[in-house]
């Protein structure tokens, strides 16, 4: 195909441009002036965040777990809890929605939130080195904002020492290599201090009142002793009721506590946090505008999170990390209709926990990273006659990398390879059936990537990455294709990412980065099932798929009053490959545009924000019912606003925000399964944050 070319000749072309980079950065260090004389690209950061920011919050530390190369930074951006406060998210969806390149589909059913990055792909979530299975995508919507420091969202996943390169979990799904990463990081305590919260919001078309509180505390434990620490906790509480014909409630309420401690170079960190919630499946509206009788909801949803951070500080360039954590989860799914009275409930728990140990060491120029990580999932029900498929697993995987710095930081080379093995102890799809599949050792993911940065000019900086996957099978169990079509294969990636920024003054700093996502035998499930070994199963299908687009992006602050955001994703290929047929998925599957705006107002005790996302059109969707070929799926511009103003209390602070979402009300739908799923139109609240 014309589009598809060689992998050695994307290769090629890739190398040349790092040898051209490598080339010419040679030629101006010639005539450079020492290290010495040398002038430092001062990033711009927020008056007062940047003194007190956490050391394993910092992207060049060597004691951050989850510090991205630098040649992988232009496709990755950070949310502070300055940026937080300020975009006023519902929820951690909502915040990512916000997010360069980001698309946000909702739908009802078992699966409501998923989030695309430059067309397509997945996202592994991490909350402090707690590494989330696929079920997260029905747990994060309870996390509460106000537990949240900062949020990482790294496109295009080519950093390989930031977690599994296939998900974790009791899974049994056709997904393969992850594409991005969600890393979560919660807040700890500056000094003794408390925020209280509470607000209220009301969408259009009569549904009731939405409600939440939350109350974190926290102080840090100072002293002349040799130890110093600090102590976190955090309750929440949310309602949002809904009418049964819309039928997308949901409410939560849970806790948190944290702690930590350093002792000479040794840092520790720990945390717990338990919710419980439901989740109603929102009702769909077909294309005839009937509403569909399905009625599906969680209730509870449980989550339960343990997670600690150590970080051996040896010398000032040998650091060694490690990281543990547990996951629990209990869902009980109910399935039936509103014109029945008869429904099936199924109970879903899973216990998911992992370790992971590191060593980063700096000679000089020259960081070298190694490490391993661990995790094994078990998927089960109480009622294991009533339970969702048993599937026991495990995953071990191990890294290496290596960063050069020349000419002092004007150049850098990176280089990685990542490994990851698959076990599956075992499956079944309830207690009496018979097993499948037990005892296995999947083929090993394996993959490598490279990259180069170079500082042109003390405003001008390029990077690019290459980067390959084979993720060595084909899912965690036995996948069959289609009967009369060909056998299922691996699935491979291979990505490039190029990109230019420039920082020609605090009002004006520009980006442009180039992404290339080809991706071979990716699996899609059908409507057709098989039954093995007393199981059931989906038929796949396997199709190649070629991403390829611009992301634009310009960001600035002035007079340090008003800051802005905007950025454009501009698909420029989305073909996919199935039986030698070739479609074109922009428009079709993909939109071709995503455009986005944020702006940051301040005067006085005032401070107003609006945040703007424009989607494109597309008209088809696919998942284990089928595919869907309808009209006016996306297509929409969301305005979200808010106006926040600081009351001085004596020795406290009283913050009242009046905020709107989807000020347009435009009830659009971002997916089709059974009917449209629309959003509620528009929304406005008032919240009150009283801090101490």
């Amino acid at each position: 195909m014309q589009y598809r070319q060689n992998s050695w000749e994307r290769r090629g072309r890739f190398a040349a441009v790092l040898l051209l980079t490598t080339c010419t950065a040679a030629g101006a260090a010639e005539t450079a002036q020492t290290e010495a004389t040398q002038q430092q690209l001062k990033p711009i950061v927020v008056e007062g965040v940047a003194d007190t920011q956490r050391e394993d919050l910092k992207a060049d530390s060597t004691t951050n777990l989850y510090r991205v190369e630098a040649s992988a930074r232009s496709g990755t951006e950070v949310f502070t809890e300055k940026d937080i406060k300020a975009l006023h998210p519902e929820n951690v969806f909502d915040l990512l929605q916000k997010a360069t390149g980001v698309n946000l589909i909702y739908q009802g059913r078992r699966s409501p939130f998923i989030i695309e990055e430059r067309g397509g792909g997945t996202f592994t979530y991490i909350i402090d080195g707690a590494v989330l299975p696929p079920s997260s995508n029905r747990i994060l919507y309870k996390f509460p904002i106000a537990a949240i420091e900062e949020v990482q969202v790294v496109r295009g996943a080519t950093s390989l020492t930031l977690g599994p390169s296939i998900p974790i979990g009791a899974s049994n799904s056709g997904s393969g290599i992850n594409t991005g990463f969600i890393i979560i990081r919660t807040k700890q305590p500056k000094t003794t201090e408390a925020t209280l919260t509470a607000s209220a919001e009301k969408a259009n078309g009569g549904q009731p009142v939405e409600t939440s509180e939350s109350l974190w505390v926290g102080t840090r434990l100072e002293g002349d002793g040799p130890v110093t620490g600090y102590l976190a906790a955090l309750a929440a509480k949310m309602d949002r009721p809904s009418e049964d014909s819309w039928y997308d409630g949901r409410s939560s309420e849970g806790g948190m506590g944290s702690t930590g401690f350093a002792f000479g170079k040794l840092n520790v960190n720990m945390m717990v946090y338990k919710d419980s919630g439901t989740l109603e499946m929102q009702r769909g509206v077909s294309a005839t505008g009937a509403l569909m009788a399905d009625k599906w909801y969680y209730d509870p949803l449980k989550t339960t999170i343990y997670s600690g951070d150590m970080a051996m500080q040896w010398t000032a360039g040998q650091t060694t990390l490690l990281n543990v954590f547990k996951t629990l989860y209990d869902q009980e799914e109910h399935n039936g209709s509103f014109t029945s009275s008869v429904s099936t409930v199924r109970e879903y728990a899973e216990d998911s926990s992992g370790i992971g140990l590191r060593h980063n060491a700096r000679f000089g120029d020259t960081l070298i990273q190694l490490g391993g990580q661990l995790s094994t999932s078990t998927g089960f029900g109480p009622n294991l006659s009533n339970a969702y498929n048993r599937y026991d697993t495990s995953i071990t995987g191990w890294s290496t990398s290596v960063e050069q710095k020349f000419f002092g930081d004007k150049l850098l080379f990176d280089g990685g390879f990542r490994e990851d093995f698959k076990h599956i102890d075992n499956s079944s799809t309830q207690a009496t059936a018979n097993t499948a599949n037990n005892d296995v050792d999947m083929d090993p993911a394996k993959i490598f990537a490279f990259g180069s940065r170079w500082r042109i000019t003390d405003i001008y900086s390029v990077s690019g990455r290459y980067y390959h996957g084979d993720q060595g099978t084909s899912g965690d169990f036995d996948m069959r294709p289609l009967p009369k079509t060909s056998p299922l294969q691996a699935e491979r990636q291979e990505r490039i990412e190029i990109g230019v920024e420039a920082a020609f003054a605090p009002w004006f700093q520009p980006a442009i980065n180039w992404f290339d996502i080809d991706t071979e035998n990716g699996k899609t499930a059908t409507s057709t099932t098989y039954v093995a070994n007393g199981a059931t199963y989906y038929y796949y299908t396997e199709s190649d798929e070629l991403r390829r687009g611009l992301e634009l992006l310009a960001k600035g602050t002035i007079d340090k009053d008003f800051t802005y955001k905007i950025s454009w994703t501009h698909m420029l290929d989305g073909e996919s490959t199935s039986n030698g047929i070739t479609t074109n998925a922009l428009g079709f599957s993909t939109p071709e545009n995503l455009f986005g705006l944020t702006l940051g107002y301040q005067w006085n005790a005032y401070r107003a924000n609006l945040s703007v996302k424009q989607v494109d059109k597309w008209t088809s969707t696919s998942s284990p019912m089928g595919v869907s070929n309808v009209d006016g799926i996306g297509d929409y511009t969301r305005i979200d606003a808010n106006i926040q103003h600081d009351f001085q209390i004596g020795a406290t602070l009283l913050t009242a925000t009046l905020f709107g979402r989807n000020l347009g009300d435009d009830n659009y739908s971002t997916r089709y399964v059974t009917g449209y799923y629309p959003d509620r139109g528009r929304t406005v609240g008032l919240e009150l944050s009283w801090a101490f």
